[in-house]
């Protein structure tokens, strides 16, 4: 009988205080374990979630730009004979800044039609650069640097490492197709066969990530389509005459 009872009481008899430390011991790891694999785990789904919605946003402003520049019109300003003034086709290009006339513009309910278009590569005092883009409405005539400056800039891209522009001449039976840096209208009197945007900029991880759009241009530049511009064919009374010797006043000053 009293064999039995110590056995029953050594039955009934609980955990020691070393198996319970190491138990506890034991269960601390495995959580903290567990919650160092969650943090993990949460810190790349929200990396891997802001990678793609900040490339979104890049297809998205990139897809607007390409629009902006494939429509580009092959406008001349209008001629005055009488203060020997020559029209010319609105385009000029260099590598760090780009004008024309656009028929879409980035805020459409501000400008919903004909568009005076300027990009801008900026420089900030950390040394990054930044594609700013300025609009003002195109009304017949061409507005001057502080028109153009006061109006609201809208940043394209930020925080990269170098941008700049290109311009693919198509060549002539004398000089072959190239790109080159710079293309001013004035001078050439056609527009750029494609415009390129080459932009590079820095990931968090230290490496580079380049970024390419080349947009083909139309190319029709004749002042007959010019013509049929309605800010140039302003004839009084309805009948369009002098809108009419206007064209002819410009076709004469451009041969």
């Amino acid at each position: 009988m009293i064999r039995k009872r110590r056995q029953s009481g050594e039955s009934e008899s609980g955990f020691t205080l070393l198996e319970l430390v190491v138990a506890v011991t034991l269960v601390a790891l495995i959580a903290v374990g567990l919650w160092a694999v969650l943090q993990v785990s949460i810190r790349s789904w929200s990396r891997g979630t802001e990678y793609v919605d900040a490339n979104q946003r890049h297809r998205s402003i990139m897809d607007l730009v390409r629009k902006q520049m494939a429509s580009t019109c092959a406008l001349y300003t209008r001629a005055e004979p009488l203060q020997g003034e020559v029209p010319y086709l609105v385009f000029s290009g260099t590598q760090t800044n780009l004008r024309f006339i656009s028929l879409n513009s980035l805020r459409f309910h501000e400008s919903p039609g004909l568009t005076v278009v300027s990009y801008e590569i900026v420089q900030d005092s950390n040394g990054s650069y930044a594609l700013v883009e300025r609009e003002h409405p195109y009304l017949g005539y061409l507005p001057d640097e502080m028109s153009m400056e006061e109006s609201e800039a809208t940043p394209v891209f930020a925080d990269l490492s170098s941008c700049l522009f290109e311009y693919y001449d198509s060549g002539d039976d004398r000089n072959p197709a190239r790109w080159v840096t710079e293309w001013n209208g004035q001078d050439l009197g056609r527009l750029p066969a494609a415009v390129s945007l080459t932009m590079v900029s820095r990931t968090p991880t230290g490496t580079d990530l380049s970024r390419n759009i080349v947009v083909p241009v139309k190319t029709e530049s004749n002042l007959r389509a010019n013509m049929l511009n309605p800010f140039d064919m302003r004839g009084r009374g309805g009948r369009g005459g002098r809108g009419a010797r206007g064209g002819r006043d410009v076709r004469r000053g451009r041969q």
